[in-house]
């Protein structure tokens, strides 16, 4: 039992698994090609997963075993770290690395849960057009609003869309643009891109991300745990 549980806290394992990571990810990486290619950041993971053959799909597979050793090994070296080390060292001493393994789990956490309950889909919108929100809301493409450069055979220079929804009716309705898009229960709605036409025609992209706040917990977590594991680091040396 001792011998499993020193294996299991090896930070050896550790790194020999997060290598695996890296070797199967790249494989794939380079391998992958066609609509499997296509389509891999257009839907959540594991509908992905389930969309196309073990043969094309391997990789991922063989990249989430060896995440969920890795994830493992973190939990074991946690625990063994602070029960060993608690009582016995300052605070400044074990908590760095603690924070940085909790990080990593919950970021690790996150990108379950999205690929798991996450939601993406394109639409191509012309201006008048109405689409629906994977909750039932109804959403009415009221506007397209495009600048197109004189010069440039016809580059888009900038473009938004104006929405309006059954409860905005009769208000001025919701401006989307590139780096503001509208959110409503959960459900973010962004515009891509935009053509000129009679009508002008938007293409919008729906993402749900039910992770995104514990991504975010988990960066903040990793990010401070290293700038404190550097603080310590550095006043180490500064000692006589």
């Amino acid at each position: 039992m001792t011998r499993l549980w020193n294996l299991l806290i090896s930070l050896e394992i550790g790194l020999v698994l997060l290598a695996l990571v890296c070797i199967a990810m790249a494989a794939g990486s380079f391998g992958l090609s066609g609509e499997a290619a296509a389509t891999l950041n257009s839907m959540p993971l594991f509908g992905w997963l389930r969309e196309f053959s073990l043969a094309t799909t391997w990789w991922l597979w063989l990249t989430i075993v060896f995440l969920a050793l890795l994830v493992l090994n973190t939990v074991c070296c946690s625990a063994d770290s602070i029960f060993n080390r608690f009582s016995r060292t300052s605070i400044l001493a074990w908590l760095p690395p603690q924070l940085i393994h909790a990080g990593f789990l919950l970021i690790v956490l996150a990108h379950l849960q999205s690929s798991l309950w996450g939601f993406k889909s394109s639409l191509e919108i012309p201006e008048g057009g109405v689409f629906q929100l994977p909750d039932g809301k109804a959403v009415q493409l009221a506007r397209v609003g495009a600048i197109f450069s004189p010069s440039g055979g016809g580059m888009p220079l900038g473009y938004r869309a104006l929405l309006v929804t059954a409860e905005a009716a009769g208000q001025e309705g919701i401006t989307i643009s590139p780096n503001h898009p509208w959110f409503s229960n959960s459900y973010g709605v962004y515009i891509k891109h935009a053509e000129p036409g009679q009508p002008p025609v938007a293409f919008l992209e729906i993402h749900r991300e039910p992770g995104a706040a514990v991504a975010l917990a988990g960066a903040v977590l990793f990010t401070f745990g290293n700038l404190l594991l550097l603080y310590t680091r550095s006043k180490a040396r500064e000692l006589p």
